[in-house]
């Protein structure tokens, strides 16, 4: 792994030890089926921008990445390899965000990161 990719893997690992604490002291746990989801897909792409890790009330992971000009995508791993995802996409022409929510497939995300030219926020 890149020396890049193996320091954003290692921040991930100490944010998921951190966050499992506090979910602890709150009286919950981290869904193990979401963490695997979330290692593969960080893991797919060593050029991937760090993005925001956050431990949902239900034990998902969700990941978050966001722009100056209001583009957001936000990515729930749900386990068996499905993510819940919401985008955010400032549109080149007018001030309307176009605003888009579903759930897709580790393997569809990418997909659907294309598909909203989202490359530049979530990779380097």
């Amino acid at each position: 792994m890149a020396r890049h990719g193996r320091a954003k893997h290692d921040s991930y690992l100490e944010r998921m030890k951190l966050l499992q604490e506090e979910a602890r002291h709150d009286g919950y746990t981290l869904n193990f089926a979401s963490e695997i989801d979330f290692r593969q897909f960080i893991e797919s792409a060593p050029n991937m921008r760090r993005g925001n890790l956050v431990l949902m009330d239900n034990g998902n992971l969700r990941a978050i990445w966001k722009d100056e000009r209001g583009t957001h995508l936000g990515l729930q791993f749900l386990g068996g390899r499905m993510v819940q995802y919401v985008i955010f996409k400032q549109r080149e022409q007018g001030p309307r965000i176009s605003r888009v929510t579903g759930r897709d497939t580790l393997e569809g995300i990418e997909q659907q990161i294309g598909a909203f030219e989202l490359h530049s926020l979530v990779y380097v």
